[in-house]
């Protein structure tokens, strides 16, 4: 169930993200906010928020695939390390670094944002001179942080998953777990179906597009976090035995006390 824990933290950012754009992003896309709402602190506070919740799914999807490495190369260390107590340093540590991106872009002033001149999305960081904002060359330790989410990380987590698959190939004639290999399935598809916005906005950094193509990236990214927030829960409700007999339990025992209480309240109520 330790997975379940870091799906939980998962999920929860992916809700975040999913409400933001629900309320802010697309009403600003479709032009239902005045120039000065889209310009306002909250409105960038919300802004900030979605890219936090995206660092801290980006970090999830990290811990979740090292976990699993323990599980299939390192049996012996993984309550070692992910024990109940470990658990909590682990989650902390997914929002202490997605925090420490933000707090980095956010010290830079540094932005995504739609370049006419180059035609590609652009991390744009802007200083302050004297009350006039003014771009900037983006500091070296911003490109590698960028660097770091968008190639590194996803690559490192690939890597992971290939080796583990080639293990459970490897081990075919053994005796393996279904669980573990259907936990597995469920790392992979999480990764995959929320990369996959990733992949479309890291291609539109490195290649020319259009306006119109631009703002159908932008949807694009949008939406698939709404519906990777959507589908993740249930496809892990419907597939998850450990999650389904957890539920049914709880209704089973609140079914089994129904009666019961009933029962007692009238018994009460004749005294």
């Amino acid at each position: 169930m330790r997975f379940f824990w870091f799906l939980t933290q998962l999920t929860t950012s992916a809700f975040i993200i999913s409400a933001s754009n629900l309320f802010i992003n697309i009403p600003a896309a479709l032009s239902l906010f005045s120039k000065e709402v889209t310009q306002s602190q909250l409105f960038y506070f919300f802004s900030y928020l979605i890219d936090f919740c995206h660092y801290s799914i980006l970090f999830s999807n990290l811990v979740i695939s090292i976990q699993r490495a323990f599980v299939f190369f390192l049996r012996n260390w993984t309550n070692q390390f992910f024990e109940s107590k470990a658990i909590y340093i682990w989650l902390a540590s997914i929002y202490i670094f997605a925090f420490g991106v933000e707090y980095a872009l956010m010290s830079s002033n540094c932005q995504y944002g739609y370049d006419k001149t180059s035609k590609n999305y652009q991390l744009v960081c802007e200083a302050d001179n004297r009350g006039i904002m003014k771009t900037v060359a983006t500091p070296a330790g911003i490109q590698f942080v960028e660097t770091l989410l968008h190639i590194v990380i996803p690559l490192f987590i690939l890597i992971i998953y290939i080796a583990i698959t080639a293990r459970i190939i490897y081990m075919k004639g053994n005796t393996l777990s279904k669980n573990e290999t259907l936990i597995l399935k469920q790392a992979i598809f999480v990764f995959l179906i929320f990369q996959a916005s990733s992949c479309v906005f890291l291609f539109a950094q490195y290649f020319q597009i259009t306006y119109v193509a631009a703002f159908l990236v932008k949807r694009f990214v949008n939406t698939m976090e709404i519906l990777a927030g959507a589908a993740t829960p249930s496809f892990f409700f419907f597939t998850s035995k450990e999650i389904r007999k957890l539920v049914s339990t709880r209704v089973s025992a609140a079914s089994s006390l129904g009666p019961s209480n009933i029962q007692v309240r009238a018994a009460r109520t004749l005294e």
